[in-house]
């Protein structure tokens, strides 16, 4: 799933034509490195996906406290649809599958929370593995806003050209200069989706 079609980036330029296909392989490729823009902002993919997290477990900032443990496991990933299954490796290398539910060894909420029932998560590095499913199934509006303005630049400015001049011909590029940068409303708006680490 894309953040956003070519027949989007079409209406969005209102070019009254269907794209050619050679127009449409350029308008996928922009799209798909505006897309990389808003991932490297947000941390994250925001496309549906299933994934298997191997997480540190929870510490605390308590200097007094020697083994830090929690009942929550903040994933990185989210919003989360989907929990396969969650794993704990102690550290004597022993492996324990956990039970879902809320009589049994942990829930999950689709803000990405892992709850422990009746235990705590360990604290040791690499503790737990969980397999999840997060993302949206369908892109916010304000991403594909974003996505179909940042390839809607370098539509306009395909080759990067950043300056030119006419007398003895010189001409400069740059990929700044393609227009995929995202401006203070764009970050904050994506500010909501990042990742948690």
């Amino acid at each position: 799933m894309a953040y956003a079609t070519s027949d989007q980036l079409r209406l969005w330029l209102r070019l009254p034509e269907p794209f050619t296909p050679d127009e449409t392989a350029t308008a996928e490729l922009l799209l798909d490195l505006a897309q990389g823009v808003i991932d490297d902002e947000t941390g994250q993919s925001l496309e549906s996906a299933t994934d298997t997290l191997v997480l540190d477990g929870p510490t605390r900032s308590d200097p007094h406290r020697t083994a830090p443990r929690s009942h929550r496991l903040i994933l990185p990933r989210w919003p989360v649809t989907a929990v396969e299954s969650v794993t704990v490796h102690g550290e004597d290398g022993q492996d324990q599958l956990l039970v879902y539910g809320p009589a049994a060894d942990y829930t999950w909420s689709a803000d990405g929370i892992l709850t422990r029932i009746g235990d705590t998560w360990p604290a040791h590095d690499r503790a737990v593995t969980a397999v999840v499913t997060a993302g949206f199934t369908v892109v916010p509006a304000g991403v594909t806003r974003i996505n179909l303005r940042l390839a809607a630049a370098g539509w306009s400015n395909p080759e990067g050209l950043s300056a030119e001049t006419l007398g003895d011909h010189s001409r400069s590029f740059s990929a700044e200069a393609l227009g995929m940068e995202l401006t203070t409303a764009d970050r904050r708006t994506l500010g909501a989706y990042r990742a948690r680490t």
